[in-house]
């Protein structure tokens, strides 16, 4: 009898439906980085929408072949955390110029490269594994009087890139994402 009720157990357990962790919401998993404590985000799943500025970037992968690689905009972000989303350029470069862009960098085999200029917006999911990215700032935004944060740790910029600004940003791997053009 006790077998039977074990091996009935089992079974239900094993049809039942996998209880799903819900993804992070990228603005949450992206303040935290800001702050340092992005290692409470490691290997969770980081999912939503955000707007393409940059284009699709050319991205060096370690067997010497590229690929496309994003970064998506979340917004711009106040000291307090205060998000306001960004949807023109305009707004994009007055964010950049005051250091409060909000992003999140993605890499994976088959992300989408945005066609032509302008603004873009992506749907997109991807893994934190602790991986960050170098992201250049736009260059009109080359006159601002707030300091910058500078590369990532253990990057510097080429040679002759000296009035170029640089900041860090968390990188989600294995990424996948949508253009909505």
């Amino acid at each position: 009898m006790i077998r039977a009720a074990c091996a009935v157990f089992g079974l239900l357990t094993l049809l039942a439906p996998v209880a799903r962790r819900p993804d992070v919401d990228p603005v949450t998993f992206a303040l935290a980085c800001r702050a340092g404590q992005a290692d409470q985000y490691r290997n969770k799943q980081i999912s939503g929408g955000g707007v393409s500025f940059h284009g699709a970037i050319n991205e060096r992968v370690a067997d010497g072949s590229s690929r496309t690689s994003l970064v998506v905009t979340l917004g711009a972000a106040d000291p307090d955390g205060k998000l306001t989303v960004i949807k023109a350029w305009d707004d994009f470069v007055a964010a950049e110029r005051a250091r409060t862009t909000l992003v999140v960098a993605l890499s994976g085999p088959h992300l989408p490269a945005p066609a032509g200029t302008g603004p873009v917006a992506v749907d997109f999911s991807g893994v934190y594994d602790g991986q960050v990215r170098t992201i250049m700032r736009v260059p009109q935004a080359a006159d601002a009087t707030v300091p910058d944060t500078g590369p990532c740790p253990g990057e510097r910029p080429r040679q002759g890139d000296s009035k170029v600004s640089f900041y860090c940003a968390p990188l989600l791997t294995g990424a996948t994402a949508t253009l909505k053009q």
